[in-house]
């Protein structure tokens, strides 16, 4: 009898510091955010486009991705291909500076000036990929 009570105890133990796991399941991916681009700013081709990207996540970042791209498609947009980062591991918060040398003006390419958009992708440990958007200006500096 002495053993069955014991066993017993033991299972309701085991019992409660399971049923203790309050944490929510991952149903969302991370959260991106571009902290130093205000919507719309605008940007000359010659500069550099440096991007402070924050990335969060309940289960941890693992890999981000980011491009540049013409809202419009415009037919000599300025673009810059997908660039696929994997972090070596995996962050509930990190902070990232990612930097793109903007063309100068050449008489051998003209780009396109107008709207543009800055595409970002992260993805956590459970697969869940999130996207994010930022919609900035790149024009020409006046002479």
């Amino acid at each position: 009898m002495k053993f069955f009570k014991h066993v017993c105890l033991l299972f309701l133990a085991i019992v409660s510091l399971v049923s203790c796991n309050d944490e929510e399941p991952d149903t969302v991916g991370p959260t991106i955010e571009i902290t130093n681009i205000p919507d719309n700013k605008e940007y000359k081709f010659g500069e550099s486009l440096v991007m402070n990207f924050k990335f969060t996540d309940q289960t941890g970042v693992y890999e981000y991705a980011y491009e540049v791209y013409s809202k419009d498609n415009l037919p000599k947009e300025f673009s810059v291909a997908q660039r696929l980062i994997d972090l070596q591991g995996y962050f509930t918060e990190i902070n990232q500076i990612q930097t793109i040398l903007l063309p100068e003006k050449s008489a051998a390419e003209t780009y396109q000036e107008g709207d543009y958009i800055i595409k970002v992708q992260a993805s956590d440990i459970n697969q869940r990929v999130t996207t994010y958007y930022k919609p900035i200006k790149i024009v020409y500096p006046t002479e």
